[in-house]
This record gives structure tokens, sequence and C-alpha cells, in this order.
């Protein structure tokens, strides 16, 4: 009886090391990256709040038309196949919003110093624009539009977000660190 506790435990142990290398990329040669979980704002929630959210200092030290052209180029990739997956799903397609794209400008920049949905300085991450910010999706440490589209489509938050019937509007911006690292943002609104 024992041995086969021990046994199964060891198995339980085997599948979640299995699947943490797995979601965290530890597994096999290919470089993928990682994956930062749940954000998401209903548009009630936006037209009942009581104060709006505006960074003003960090949107004007953002330029999105200041981006490397290549990486502008991998994020319209991933907007084509983000609508891409929209049509495979009966959905319409989201349109680039210039907006949205300053909020996503941001917010990649942001992720090099805090891989997170909470902002470097605490605050939550829709403050950048808390009238037009109702969905974010980050990822980490992929290279090309489609790993990180096929990790989004792959994670049901970002998946649900992609998916979500009510966005209309879309952006993503991609910021490459110094060690060449690449950070993406992609900001629905309504």
């Amino acid at each position: 009886m024992k041995n086969r506790k021990l046994i199964a435990g060891l198995a339980v142990l085997g599948v979640l090391v299995v699947s943490a290398a797995a979601y965290f990329g530890l597994a096999g040669d290919k470089k993928v990256g990682l994956l930062e979980e749940d954000a998401f704002r209903a548009s009630r929630d936006i037209s009942n709040e009581k104060v709006a959210y505006l960074d003003s200092e960090a949107i004007a030290l953002s330029n999105a038309s200041d981006s490397d052209t290549g990486l502008r180029s991998e994020a319209l990739d991933a907007y084509n196949q983000v609508n891409e997956q929209r049509a495979s799903a009966g959905l319409s397609s989201l349109k680039w919003d210039q907006n949205l794209e300053t909020v996503s400008s941001v917010r990649a920049k942001e992720c090099a110093v805090k891989f997170s949905h909470t902002r470097p300085d605490g605050r939550e991450w829709y403050t950048v624009n808390s009238k037009i910010q109702g969905g974010e999706n980050l990822a980490f440490g992929f290279d090309t539009a489609g790993d990180a589209v096929d990790a989004w489509m792959n994670s049901p938050t970002h998946r649900d977000n992609i998916l979500y019937d009510e966005f209309a509007r879309v952006a993503i911006s991609i910021y490459q660190d110094d060690d060449g690292t690449n950070y993406w943002a992609q900001e629905y609104g309504y």
C-alpha cells in the first residue's frame, strides 16, 4: 500500500513537473516566452467607474511611431492573426486603434521593468487610460507573431480576451529590451 501511494505521488509530481516545464518553456529546444494571466474589464465597469485614470506622463514619454519597423510589422502580423482567429470563431474583426496603440506601447515598455498586469508604480494595468482599456494580453520572450498568438490562444484567459465578442478595437506593441527580449502588450477596447 505504501509503495502504491509513493508511486502515485511520484506520478502526480512528474505530471506537474512536465506541465510546468511545458508552460514555462523549459522543455524542448524551441525558445518560448511567458504569459501573464487575466486582465479584463467589462464595459459596464468602465462606464460605472467613478474616477477616470489617465497617465499622461507615461503617454507623453511613449511614442508608438518611434518603434522599430520590424517590431511594428510583427505586431501588425499578430493583429492579422488575431483577426483570423476571430473569423474562425465567427466573430467580427477588431479595428486597429491608434489610442490603444499608444497605451500598448506604454505597457510593453513597462513590462520590461515589471512583467505583470500591475504597473511598475503599483497601479492597475488599465490606469494608462481607464476610459479605453477593456482587456490586456501580455507576453515576453516570443520572437514572432505566430509564437505569441499561439501562446495566447493556448491560454484560456488570453484566448477569452481574443475571442470576446464585445471587444471592437485593439492594438499590439512590442518593446525590445537591450538584451533582445521582446515584450508584447495587446490592449483591447469596446
